[in-house]
């Protein structure tokens, strides 16, 4: 009799084990900045930022603030990345953080700045504590394709 109960105790540990890792891989991050479709396809060799690691690209009319794309340093087969411009501080679509190659993008109105390199968008100086919102990107055929 006691073995069985662990047997069953085992197994309920172990289900209960797996519940939480499937539940804790969700990806349920809700970024501050208002959702806006984005569905942008393009070619990069226009640019000629995007020709060197820290390059990036900033497209006005795109997302809630204007979109960055990113080269990050890493030599992948997905090298872009794509954040928006509005800061999470001042949630505003008019004030833009700005980068300088450096792989800093900073917010002119608050001071906060995130760092791009990496590919998460995190503040690194503050009032803003969100990191910059981030739109999925995709480097195929000659081309970088982002989307929500």
């Amino acid at each position: 009799m006691v073995q069985h109960s662990g047997k069953i105790s085992k197994t309920v540990l172990i289900c209960l084990f797996l519940m939480t890792g499937f539940s804790g891989c969700k990806d349920d991050y809700t970024s501050v900045i208002p959702y806006v479709t984005v569905n942008m396809d393009f070619n990069p060799t226009s640019y000629i930022e995007f020709n060197i690691p820290g390059g990036s690209v900033y497209f006005k009319n795109a997302g809630f603030g204007g979109i960055i794309i990113f080269r990050d340093q890493i030599d992948s087969s997905n090298p872009f990345l794509a954040f928006d411009a509005a800061c999470t501080h001042e949630i505003s679509s008019t004030c833009r953080v700005v980068t300088d190659g450096s792989g800093i993008a900073e917010c002119p109105c608050c001071g906060s700045q995130f760092i791009l390199y990496g590919g998460n968008g995190s503040p690194v100086k503050g009032p803003a504590i969100e990191p910059l919102k981030q739109y999925r990107t995709s480097y195929t055929g000659g081309r970088i394709i982002v989307r929500n």
